[in-house]
């Protein structure tokens, strides 16, 4: 016997024993109907009646050649409401280079382009984009954006006053007597043979071949040790600003190739700060990293003769984008 047995019914836990399993099943279908309803709750519908509009707006107003920016189009719409948004056409002066498309909220939309130019610099304008949609389902209206001025930049000198295209190619007239060319081709496969078998007879040990070569400092211990040099040499106080930014645009150049791998000999400006931006890096290290090359190709190019304190002030510049572009890594190893 046990005290079990003594306890009132009413006050005994657990499932009834006269509870069927279709009852169970019905519980749980309950629970998991109340969870989903929890997790995806039904949108809110606003109230009253929503009017079309559209507004456009760029992320900067001042842009290089050939540099992209954004532009947003956000379109305010009536529930279930439908549009055609402007084509690529409806943006010239300028090229859309992407777009992507977000569904704000059910009475909002949002289009993102990409946009570029391709032009001599000059003040340019975003034209008004023509939207056109279907007013209740029935009849097609047309809205339009206010027009958004864009400055157009470069580093190029004054004197450029037109970009020139790739030139034809140039067609290469062969000999009509075939015996000059073959001539020509025996002439080239004998003076190959007699450089191979110069080589053959000329090959040194395998040990004198092998040389050794240290590895490379870190790109940044690398680039301070440069700059510190740099400044040692008080090129600003005698005078030569052409080989002081000269020497600052190459280590900058040879640091910034190293650091974020991106290809730097013989490349340009342009072309260093493009595959920097190409590979979107978080913290935007083109932004600092153009006015010290710009200025130093404005002094090797242009003749331009900046003050001495502004040549101290782009040293500075660049020990500070130095520290900032820093890898984790190494900035534990020069701690």
């Amino acid at each position: 016997m046990t005290t079990d047995n003594y306890l009132p019914e009413r006050i005994k836990v657990g499932w009834p024993r006269e509870a069927k399993s279709g009852e169970y099943l019905l519980l749980l279908l309950l629970l998991l109907v109340g969870g989903a309803c929890l997790e995806h709750p039904t949108p809110v519908l606003p109230e009253g009646s929503i009017d079309w509009s559209a507004t456009a707006a760029v992320d900067k107003h001042e842009v290089q050649v050939g540099e992209d920016f954004a532009l947003t189009l956000t379109v305010t719409h009536p529930v279930g409401g439908s549009f055609v948004p402007p084509s690529a056409a409806d943006f010239e002066p300028f090229e859309v280079i992407g777009q992507t498309e977000e569904e704000v909220s059910l009475v909002e939309s949002r289009i993102v382009y990409r946009l570029t130019a391709y032009r001599l610099p000059e003040d340019l304008e975003v034209p008004a984009l023509s939207l056109r949609y279907w007013d209740d389902g029935k009849e097609l209206a047309e809205l339009e954006t206010v027009p958004i001025a864009v400055q157009l930049l470069t580093s190029l000198t004054p004197d450029v006053t037109d970009i020139h295209d790739i030139k034809d190619p140039v067609t290469l007239k062969l000999p009509r007597d075939p015996r000059l060319l073959l001539w020509f081709l025996a002439a080239i496969v004998g003076a190959v043979a007699a450089y191979l078998m110069y080589r053959n007879f000329r090959r040194e040990p395998e040990e004198s071949n092998v040389a050794f070569e240290p590895p490379l400092p870190p790109a940044d211990l690398e680039a301070e040790a440069a700059l510190k040099l740099l400044a040692e040499k008080h090129l600003p106080a005698k005078g030569d600003l052409v080989a002081f930014y000269a020497e600052l645009s190459d280590i900058m150049k040879r640091y910034t190739g190293r650091r974020f791998q991106i290809s730097y000999l013989e490349k340009t400006t342009d072309e260093i700060l493009f595959q920097l931006r190409a590979k979107r890096i978080a913290g935007s290290p083109e932004a600092p990293l153009r006015p010290i090359l710009e200025t130093s190709d404005l002094v090797k190019f242009a003749k331009s003769s900046p003050a001495g304190d502004e040549a101290e002030a782009s040293l500075r510049d660049a020990e500070t984008f130095l520290g900032r572009t820093r890898r984790r890594t190494d900035l534990g190893a020069t701690a």
